[in-house]
């Protein structure tokens, strides 16, 4: 006797994941895409051990950072990449893997926007209520603010350092240091 096609956990999740997000897009028509994914991922992770453990402010900025990438693609695939990344991210490598062409076709747009250091400017274009609401610099141990343009400063001086300080390790630390160390010997 056969048994009724019963779903995966992983397709399951991404049901899940994806069902999360209609709903909130409905509920929220006028919030960007990021706004809609990092809530997305709260509703998921917000009230877990660890959200409550490291508080709101991590919890809220690790939902951001996590879905920065994926808020530039237009929705479906915003969302279907999210879900195929909380895959692997909940389940591990193997349930994943059965998605794994899928997720880098998805996000290949996404590294081709990077490599043409033209990330920040889609995802301005792509979220500007979000883009207004973190541009403001706040000194909080999990700002935004500093996440995004930490980010647009990689994305402008990637060449820069990877022909100063050469290969994949770039520590862009040691980059501000060497900066802070050369302007104040000019003065």
């Amino acid at each position: 006797m056969n048994e009724p096609d019963k779903k995966t956990p992983a397709e399951e999740l991404v049901k899940s994941v994806e069902q999360t997000y209609s709903d909130l897009r409905q509920k929220n028509p006028d919030r960007d895409e990021h706004w809609l994914l990092a809530n997305t991922c709260l509703e998921r992770y917000g009230s877990g051990e660890e959200a409550r453990e490291k508080g709101a402010q991590w919890t809220r900025f690790t939902a951001y950072k996590d879905t920065c990438e994926f808020a530039i693609l237009e929705p479906p695939q915003s969302i279907r990449a999210l879900a195929l990344f909380l895959v692997f991210k909940e389940l591990g490598d193997e349930p994943a893997k059965q998605y794994e062409s899928e997720f880098f076709r998805l996000m290949e747009p996404v590294m081709k926007s990077k490599e043409s250091r033209a990330f920040i400017d889609e995802y301005r274009q792509r979220n500007p209520l979000t883009w207004k609401e973190v541009e403001v610099a706040d000194n909080s141990s999990y700002s935004l603010y500093w996440f995004l343009r930490g980010l647009e400063l990689e994305l402008e001086h990637d060449e820069e350092a990877e022909a100063e300080w050469g290969g994949d390790d770039i520590d862009f630390i040691d980059i501000l240091m060497k900066q802070e160390e050369e302007e104040s010997g000019e003065d």
